[in-house]
C-alpha cells in the first residue's frame, strides 16, 4: 500500500506512520519500492512469521513465569512458610 492509503482514516500523521514504517523496514519486516511518485510498502511475510514465532515464545515464557509467581504468592512467602488464614 501507499502511505496515502495506509494513513487514510487514521488520526496519526503521515510523518509518524512513515517513521514507524522505516523502523519496521530496518527490522526486515517490510520493504519499500518506488512506483512513480509513490512509495509502496509491502510486508516481508517470512520475516514477519519469524518475528511472530519469537514473540509467541517470549509470551509463553512470561506466562510460565507469571504462573510460578502466582503459585509462590498463593502457597506462601517463598521461605517454606505457609500463609496464615484467620
Amino acid at each position: 500500500m501507499s502511505i496515502t492509503k495506509l494513513a487514510s482514516g487514521s488520526k496519526v500523521t503521515r510523518q509518524a506512520i512513515t517513521k514507524h514504517l522505516r523502523v519496521m523496514e530496518r527490522a526486515g519486516l517490510l520493504h519499500a519500492s518506488r512506483r512513480g511518485r509513490e512509495t509502496i510498502w509491502e510486508l516481508e511475510h517470512k520475516h514477519l512469521e519469524i518475528a511472530r514465532q519469537y514473540l509467541d515464545q517470549i509470551s509463553e515464557q512470561w506466562d510460565a513465569a507469571l504462573e510460578r509467581l502466582k503459585a509462590l504468592v498463593e502457597d506462601g512467602d517463598g521461605a517454606g512458610n505457609k500463609k496464615r488464614t484467620s
